[in-house]
């Protein structure tokens, strides 16, 4: 596959990568004059970019064609992620990204041992939304993700994506991952320490089903993900019929 960058001008006739992008062109890809690589407005617009011209080190012009736009696939998918500590949250973003996730809210639940400060819930979330980017290149989606600012409520995580349909993953729960799919479905990943009975009683009194991910405890970080992938199995995101 072509390696995938994203810019605005994809319906312009060339286009101009420089900074990170051009010098990751230039200097990490090699690209040359004649080579192929593909454009998204992250919005499902594409282009293929034929090289006309680098520099080596931070600049390479091309010419866009074969302009396409894609649909944006359905079911959509948000998932409320539990803030974790350490790096675990970087990679639960990155690989929820890559399975095919539309929309992240960093849920900082009550259980939730990582507190953000005000600084925090500023930077974090755009810390999030940079590591769902290069997961999107990194996987050629041409629709890319949003993580949304931090949720402190249940409330706030509603709010925070139009939905159908929400899903809460809880270990006490009865039922599986055997409820029919809507076309907007919130998922909820609580933190380490499990979803409050207060919380739980919050998102049901919203709608929400509560199923169970098998017989074993799944941490967190890694929940989210089989979560998704159970989801997107049962749709034709995924090759289902």
């Amino acid at each position: 596959m072509l390696p995938l960058f994203r810019s605005d001008q994809v319906r312009q006739p060339t286009l101009k990568l420089v900074g990170d992008d051009g010098k990751h062109a230039a200097a990490a890809l090699r690209l040359r004059v004649g080579e192929l690589v593909q454009f998204t407005n992250g919005v499902g617009v594409t282009a293929i970019g034929k090289v006309v011209s680098t520099n080596n080190k931070n600049e390479v012009e091309f010419t866009l064609s074969d302009l396409t736009e894609t649909v944006k696939p359905t079911p959509s998918i948000t998932v409320a992620q539990a803030i974790t500590k350490g790096d675990g949250a970087l990679q639960a973003v990155e690989l929820l990204v890559e399975v095919g996730v539309d929309r992240i809210i960093p849920w900082a639940a009550s259980r939730s041992v990582v507190r953000w400060d005000a600084e925090k819930q500023t930077s974090a979330p755009r810390k999030w939304q940079a590591v769902a980017d290069a997961a999107a290149k990194q996987s050629r989606r041409v629709w890319f993700p949003e993580v949304t600012s931090m949720a402190g409520s249940v409330p706030e995580v509603l709010s925070y994506a139009q939905h159908s349909q929400i899903i809460v993953c809880d270990e006490n729960a009865d039922s599986g991952f055997t409820t029919p799919l809507n076309e907007q479905v919130l998922l909820i990943i609580g933190p380490e320490g499990s979803i409050t009975p207060e919380e739980l009683q919050e998102f049901k009194q919203a709608g929400a089903s509560l199923v169970r991910m098998g017989e074993t405890i799944l941490r967190s970080r890694h929940a989210g993900i089989a979560a998704v992938a159970a989801l997107l199995a049962q749709t034709s995101r995924w090759g289902a019929k």
